[in-house]
């Protein structure tokens, strides 16, 4: 009977002890109030540099409090803010500085806090719009050619066929105190024309020149890079080297439901494969086998690789209705690490494919 008393005195201390531990926590809560979470710059300009606000908050508990993390949600927004313990009363405050260096137009980012106290979780925000700064010369023509300045090196086509010419009008800068003239004579591959010269650029003033492309002269099919070298009357630096890059595709023209049905078809059991993790040198091969499910004869164009440490062959270049085919690639990892990931591009008279991509992966170990 003793003993039961016993027992229950101990149960009733116990009970007692946990409610005043609710107690005394619930009188010493740890909490942090911000006098306001958003904030909108209105329009700031991007040339004006970095843009802050300082948001303010008090610990409002009865117990010490302090700002564990601060995260912003972009690189572009830089959080400051005190990393010592506030007591119950103090103040403190984040200071938020957004960098709008080439991010004109609106935005909208967030800073996450985590306290000791509560709320544990808190969101600021702020937003505004940037006022894109007015570009200058450098900016607009970054490719600079002697006394003349280009908006690239590079003049892309992008995607084109087979069917037909394409031009593009480069404009030219000159930022020199000279006329310069742009002589009537170049140097490029016979399927790469330049109209319009000669041409004369008076001083801080721009011209248009006229770039052609002629695919069916280049025959050929895939991704191109070519050079095109410009000769200007400069005494220095008179030769311009661009170079004109495209990708071509065989032009096939509108075919009704019934002609692409008799057409062929090219139709692969898979178009990946990973050769998992293999070690450096190493050199692996794998079959890619198709068929062709149309009615006519596929004809395989030519292959493509993206890299010389791939290789692609085939043992025929036609294959008729239902029969099937299979293409070898074998890759070689000399003096290659880590993850690789490698394009073997086939292109046939499939019109309704005429460039295939295969893609095979990798890990090589150090």
């Amino acid at each position: 009977m003793k003993n039961i008393h016993l027992l229950k005195s101990t149960l009733a201390i116990v009970f007692l002890f946990f409610i005043h531990i609710a107690v005394y926590a619930q009188n010493n809560t740890a909490k942090i109030t911000f006098l306001e979470d958003t904030h909108d710059f209105g329009t700031i300009d991007e040339a004006s540099g970095i843009a802050q606000y300082t948001f303010n908050f008090i610990n409002s508990g009865s117990d010490s409090v302090k700002l564990t993390s601060v995260r912003a949600s972009c690189g572009c927004t830089t959080p400051f803010w005190e990393k010592d313990a506030l007591m119950p009363g103090d103040t403190g405050k984040i200071e938020v500085a957004y960098n709008p260096l080439n991010r004109p137009g609106k935005f909208a980012k967030t800073i996450t806090i985590r306290s000791s106290g509560e709320p544990e979780t808190k969101i600021l925000r702020i937003s505004g719009y940037v006022e894109p700064k007015p570009k200058t010369i450098e900016d607009k023509f970054t490719t600079e050619l002697g006394g003349i300045r280009l908006k690239s090196k590079f003049i892309n086509f992008g995607n084109i066929t087979t069917e037909k010419p394409v031009s593009q009008i480069v404009e030219v800068y000159n930022q020199s105190e000279d006329t310069i003239t742009i002589l009537d004579r170049f140097v490029s591959a016979d399927f790469i024309k330049v109209t319009k010269l000669p041409l004369e650029i008076p001083p801080k003033k721009s011209a248009e020149i006229e770039i052609s492309y002629l695919p069916k002269i280049k025959n050929d099919l895939g991704f191109m890079n070519d050079p095109l070298t410009l000769f200007t009357d400069e005494v220095e630096n008179s030769n311009k080297a661009l170079n004109v890059i495209a990708t071509i595709n065989e032009y096939f023209p509108p075919m009704t439901e019934e002609e692409l049905a008799k057409a062929p078809h090219i139709e692969f059991e898979t178009l990946e494969y990973d050769f998992g993790h293999i070690d450096e040198g190493d050199k692996l091969s794998h079959n890619f086998k198709f068929t062709n499910t149309g009615k006519d004869t596929l004809n395989i164009r030519k292959t493509k690789t993206t890299c010389g440490c791939t290789v692609s062959e085939l043992k025929k270049m036609d294959f008729a209705p239902d029969e099937t085919g299979e293409i070898n690639v074998t890759f070689n990892a000399e003096g290659r690490r880590g993850t690789q990931i490698k394009r073997i591009t086939l292109f046939t008279n499939d019109p309704t494919a005429p460039s295939q991509d295969l893609i095979i992966k990798a890990y090589v170990r150090d």
